[in-house]
């Protein structure tokens, strides 16, 4: 019985230890869902809208995202520079 309890007790810390790496490995991939704003860093872009008071929006792809930097008239070249949670961090692009 003791070699039972030992045998099933490996066994559940081996899979839980694997669910919990595979887990990990997710969450440190360059291209994980909760760093989807990362890809657009380095990418120029022409504002639609302006930034006004270092706040703005943007569409890229098919989203609408939240940009900060500086203030800006609509039409201005900005490059994405970061990236703060889900907010796109912008400064002044190529002229």
């Amino acid at each position: 019985m003791t070699w039972f309890v030992i045998f099933a007790s490996s066994v559940f810390a081996v899979y839980f230890w694997q669910q919990y790496r595979s887990r990990q490995r997710e969450l440190a991939r360059p291209t994980a869902e909760h760093r989807s704003g990362m890809r657009h860093i380095g990418t120029a872009l022409i504002l639609q809208t302006p930034i006004q008071n270092g706040t703005g929006r943007i569409r890229l792809g098919n989203r609408d995202w939240e940009i900060r930097g500086p203030n800006l008239p609509a039409g201005a070249k900005v490059r994405v520079t970061g990236v703060d949670d889900s907010i796109l961090l912008v400064d002044r692009g190529p002229v």
